[in-house]
């Protein structure tokens, strides 16, 4: 008779954070941000950090795309005190450039969480917290709920793309609206669907169960998660001596 094997999780390769430190992390960065606006160097780091780990994750797109727009960013914000612009235009160009700098880091990180993390993962590193099962059965719908979303939202474009429905296609001019109904139509009647299907699944998981739950995943902080913690915390002391400095 053959003995029982006994289950191992595989072990992560590359750059590897543990959900904590990943929320830790993040909720430094979106205080940090609010501080350092008119430090561009401090201001350019914080910023660099989720371009990185997307960088880590092979999330290529999302991070050219958001250092792209940082670069210009800084292009503005160094050389637009010496041109002039019309009010409303630099009103514009200042708005995006305060999104760009204190707001996309950190909508970048939450993404960075999402893509990198699975919901057990994360299960298990809120129950070492003892968080409160109200507040985890929501967060790990959504680390379901939003890449399927994704891959919803792509199928609706290829069907899309078989009906000849986009911008500059005949049938585009004769009904704009066209585009917009059937896009968020089919979108909006999947997000009713996709909710209900994946808040019944984490029921049928046990997370909702008054017993608790034992959980295969093994959390333990390694060499990188104390890198990041020296870096932030390098980061939390520039940042108070600039500020003691200012005073």
């Amino acid at each position: 008779m053959d003995e029982s094997i006994i289950y191992c999780p595989p072990k992560h390769k590359g750059l590897y954070l543990d959900p904590r430190t990943k929320v830790l992390v993040m909720l430094v960065l979106a205080t940090l941000i609010f501080f350092v606006h008119e430090n561009l160097i401090l201001n350019s780091i914080l910023v660099f950090i989720p371009i990185c780990l997307l960088l880590s994750d092979h999330s290529y797109r999302p991070a050219f795309i958001y250092e792209f727009l940082f670069v210009i960013a800084i292009i503005v914000k160094v050389f637009g005190g010496k041109m002039e612009f019309p009010y409303i235009v630099s009103m514009i160009l200042g708005l995006i450039v305060e999104l760009i700098f204190r707001f996309f880091p950190v909508f970048m990180f939450g993404y960075y969480i999402i893509k990198s993390t699975k919901p057990n993962e994360f299960i298990s590193a809120m129950n070492l917290w003892n968080v409160p099962q109200a507040f985890i059965i929501p967060i790990a719908v959504v680390f379901r709920f939003v890449p399927t979303m994704g891959e919803e939202n792509k199928s609706i474009g290829n069907a899309m793309k078989m009906r000849e429905i986009q911008f500059g296609t005949k049938k585009f001019w004769k009904n704009p609206t066209m585009i917009l109904e059937c896009r968020v139509i089919p979108l909006m009647m999947s997000v009713a669907k996709i909710g209900e299907e994946l808040s019944a699944a984490a029921l049928s998981r046990g997370l909702g169960g008054l017993k608790k739950r034992t959980c295969l995943v093994e959390l333990r902080f390694g060499i990188y998660d104390i890198g990041m913690a020296i870096l932030i915390i390098a980061l939390v002391i520039w940042t108070i001596i600039e500020k003691i400095g200012v005073l």
